[in-house]
């Protein structure tokens, strides 16, 4: 787990050490015969082209092709890697690259969707749920620049969901596309008192705050809010995304909550023009003769 929604930086030689909530091995699956048919043969490898490039670009044309049309699942990891003959290091560097072009969506537990065949500029952040928000946190690298204890006010502390002038554990950081990478967001991050004893292992997380403070303290979340409004930008926000002060963000405040109360509540500011938001929804089914009362 990583901050923020987390530290996500992967070491090429140790590999991604995983939470205790994180994805169980993949497994091999073999590509239908169809797909075996049409699908583009990887391009020849020159010393000019890193590997994971030739993989993006080989990738890339089959989804503009149709040969993985929107809304499939590529092969996973462990096939890409058996018909790259790469590490899958190297295939999530390709996959990364994917998602950040807005072509491919990372889904924890069921691979890879593509969602564009056309890429777009900017940054596009694809929820359905929040195993997408944990594989978010693990894809991408958080940079944590200070931690602090702070006392809230009234207006703050109705957005946190505490008391005005209470306590609570202030994290600020920026999220990056990779570690050194660009940046998608600047994010401060408030965790109530009564789990500011978990503030040694922040740090060193790997994956989103939310599942390092209820598997360590044990309160699973039982809500999650998501707020998404325009506001032009701090001084400090400008700075941190390499904007102009006053231009505008999205700011997305996502708070977690148990049965105690709130877990951690993260304001995430985007430059409004160079970042996407994208949700997916799906209506339940009513029972039986119930009609929508829309």
């Amino acid at each position: 787990m990583r901050a923020s929604s987390d530290r996500g930086g992967t070491n090429p030689k140790r590999g991604r050490r995983r939470p205790a909530a994180t994805l169980a091995p993949e497994l091999a699956r073999p590509y239908p015969d169809a797909m075996q048919a049409t699908r583009t043969r990887p391009q020849p490898q020159t010393e000019e082209q890193p590997r994971y490039q030739q993989i993006l670009a080989t990738l890339r044309e089959r989804i503009v092709a149709g040969h993985y049309p929107v809304g499939s699942n590529l092969p996973t990891e462990v096939e890409l890697c058996g018909e790259f003959d790469v590490s899958r290091y190297t295939v999530r560097e390709a996959l990364r690259r994917l998602v950040d072009q807005g072509l491919l969506a990372r889904r924890q537990g069921s691979g890879s969707e593509v969602v564009s065949a056309e890429a777009h500029q900017g940054f596009i952040h694809h929820v359905r749920t929040l195993a997408d928000l944990f594989q978010y946190a693990l894809d991408t690298h958080f940079d944590i620049r200070s931690m602090r204890e702070v006392r809230v006010g009234a207006e703050l502390a109705a957005l946190v969901g505490g008391e005005a002038g209470s306590s609570w554990l202030l994290i600020k950081g920026i999220r990056r596309t990779e570690r050194g990478g660009g940046a998608i967001c600047v994010t401060h991050s408030y965790i109530p008192q009564r789990l500011a004893w978990l503030a040694p292992e922040i740090p060193t997380v790997v994956g989103p705050f939310y599942a390092l403070l209820e598997e360590r303290a044990n309160e699973p979340i039982v809500d999650a809010v998501q707020e998404i409004k325009a506001e032009p930008m701090a001084p400090s926000v400008a700075a941190g995304l390499g904007a102009q002060r006053g231009d505008f963000a999205l700011r997305l405040l996502r708070r977690y909550s148990s049965r105690k109360g709130t877990l951690v509540a993260s304001f995430n500011w985007h430059p409004a023009g160079d970042f996407t938001y994208r949700m997916q929804l799906q209506r339940s089914r009513l029972p039986r003769g119930e009609k929508p009362d829309f």
